[in-house]
């Protein structure tokens, strides 16, 4: 009878809990190529995608990276979080439709592969692909990188 008991017991808790552990994490906004805010487990996360650098929005194709992250991530979604950065914001891997969001917007050129922060030798091998398929903001003779954009107009940029 005791057996019984921790069976049902278990039955309640996993009725009480599994919401929470089937919780979908909810795209909210797209701020640019690389950056997002999302609701996961009831909290709004403000999340920078791993591996990547996107164009800034005020730099040579930042809005078309932008939209392409928006057209390609629908729901459902999952975060993998992995820490957060000196802004406060969330590091993470975003997949959308079980695909990386990090892997597309590199395939596509609408991002940078971070080598700096990255190991992920795949994700060299996408840009490389981008690049000689002059895709994306490859289709620039010498597209600026996001960092060195930053470096030159930084004082005149804010943060999202």
């Amino acid at each position: 009878f005791a057996r019984l008991d921790m069976r049902f017991a278990y039955f309640l808790i996993f009725q009480l809990l599994s919401p929470l552990l089937l919780a979908e994490t909810e795209l909210m906004k797209v701020l640019d190529g690389d950056t997002v805010i999302v609701r996961d487990s009831g909290q709004m996360l403000h999340v920078r995608l791993l591996d990547i650098d996107a164009p800034e929005l005020h730099q040579t194709y930042g809005k078309q990276s932008k939209r392409s992250l928006q057209q390609w991530c629908e729901p459902p979604v999952t975060l993998i979080a992995k820490g957060h950065d000196a802004y406060g914001r969330t590091l993470g891997h975003l997949l959308c439709n079980s695909q990386d969001a990090s892997a597309y917007q590199i395939s596509v050129g609408a991002a940078w592969f971070s080598s700096y922060y990255s190991q992920r030798r795949e994700l060299a091998e996408l840009e490389q692909r981008a690049q000689t398929g002059k895709r994306g903001l490859w289709q620039e003779i010498n597209p600026m990188p996001p960092w060195q954009w930053r470096k030159l107009y930084g004082k005149n940029y804010q943060r999202q």
